[in-house]
């Protein structure tokens, strides 16, 4: 089932940027085969290259005849050709992995990352900003700075204890090293020929978080658990990169956000609850497997979920209160109330990786707050005042939110997936 983003070949995403791992940044080029003719992908070639080229060559030559001034005969029915350079809802013409590789240029492209030095804490921290598209000062989104090496070998006990799990958690573990749309798919009824828009939306905010992880990683440069003791021994393979911030917390946190707002869930529903509670499993099994340290989960939840907090932004900053009615019948209107719409409001996010002391040694809980309604709503579940809350988590932290311009093209995306859920995708089926 981990496949499930290029099964059938009918808008396979899941291909489009080896959503379930960091080593999958660059793989957008191969979801090309995403569904060809005949259902054979590869661009249509149901048979061996060579000899499919050589009957193709010889068909021609017994059909094609003289040649005669172009007909248009396919061209002229197509009323939305030649307009305007750069409409959005081009898109559509597209092969899923060219759709995802123009959506990751425009995501990419309003986004700038820097090494900031806090000279009155006396420390550097990595810091992601977004570019406004009609220039001026970039606003900041998310930062992290690196606890002390003293730090991680304390945290080292804990993948002692996390051990214990091994043998209950092999089998998820060993599958959530590749694309995870069948976890997905455990919350949300996904299928390739279904949902392929929302699937291909999953798909990129993964790969957003691939890219922007990775640059923390390399910055942060914290040694794997393995590097500190011998008695680590990890049940999978240590990965190529960075310990800090945690790859997969940050994916698992990006989708729980992204599907949050995609239906508008907010705390103290169901949906909710499953969906964080996913993506704070995923985490888990990372120090489970003995190649993460909770602090690492702990970073890799701030990261993941101001990028998604952000992507749901830019994708909807640009947008309707509500979609459009569907056609009728019904003749009904879609509810305002049942939509999330930011405006374009990201609150910016810090893992002050310097608050974190030996003697506190936290383990990761997805509770802990990572805004001011967190902080309500931490203080509501332990049933103690608010007031004293950011204390217990004195490395954590936010600034007031700030207003990031949105995108058409995240938008189209956007309006797409949403359209998959809401009855819209029927406009094209009436006649």
């Amino acid at each position: 089932m981990s496949g499930l983003g290029g099964a059938g070949g009918a808008g396979g995403a899941g291909g489009a940027g080896g959503a379930g791992g960091a080593g999958g940044a660059g793989g957008a080029g191969g979801a090309g085969g995403a569904g060809g003719v005949y259902d054979q992908g590869g661009g249509g070639v149901p048979c061996d290259g060579p000899l499919f080229a050589e009957a193709m060559i010889g068909h021609r030559d017994g059909i094609v005849g003289s040649w005669r001034t172009p007909q248009n005969a396919t061209l002229n029915y197509d009323l939305q050709r030649f307009l305007p350079l750069d409409d959005y809802r081009q898109l559509w013409r597209w092969e899923p992995w060219v759709r995802a590789t123009a959506i990751d240029f425009e995501l990419l492209s309003n986004v700038r990352f820097s090494i900031e030095t806090d000279a009155a804490a006396n420390v550097q921290r990595a810091q992601l900003w977004h570019r406004p598209s009609g220039g001026g000062n970039g606003l900041k989104i998310v930062n992290l700075s690196r606890p002390s090496e003293l730090v991680f070998q304390a945290q080292a006990e804990w993948l002692d204890f996390y051990s214990d799990l091994r043998d209950d958690r092999m089998a998820e573990i060993l599958c959530q090293m590749g694309p995870q749309h069948a976890f997905w798919g455990m919350l949300i009824y996904l299928h390739p020929s279904r949902t392929p828009r929302t699937i291909e939306l999953l798909d990129m905010a993964v790969r957003f978080a691939i890219f922007t992880e990775i640059r923390f990683k390399h910055a942060i440069a914290a040694p794997r658990a393995i590097e500190y003791s011998s008695q680590v021994q990890p049940m999978i393979q240590t990965p190529g990169h960075g310990s800090m911030p945690s790859g997969h917390s940050t994916q698992a946190f990006i989708v729980a956000v992204v599907l949050c707002a995609l239906f508008n869930q907010q705390f103290g529903t169901v949906f909710y609850q499953q969906a964080m509670r996913q993506a704070y499993r995923v985490a888990v099994n990372r120090t489970v497997a003995g190649v993460h340290f909770p602090v690492d989960s702990i970073a890799g939840h701030v990261l993941g979920t101001a990028l998604g907090e952000y992507l749901v932004a830019r994708c909807t900053a640009l947008l309707p209160p509500a979609p459009r009615a569907p056609l009728s019948p019904p003749n009904v209107q879609h509810n305002p109330a049942m939509y999330t719409r930011l405006q374009g409001k990201v609150t910016p996010r810090s893992f002050k990786g310097e608050a974190v002391t030996v003697a506190d040694n936290p383990d990761f809980d997805y509770h802990e707050p990572l805004s001011p309604n967190d902080v309500a709503n931490y203080a509501q579940l332990h049933g103690i005042n608010a007031n004293t809350v950011p204390g217990l988590f004195p490395f954590l932290g936010w600034d007031p939110a700030v207003v990031v311009d949105g995108s058409e093209i995240l938008s189209w995306l956007w309006n797409q997936a949403e359209s998959e859920w809401n009855g819209n995708s029927l406009a094209n089926t009436q006649f």
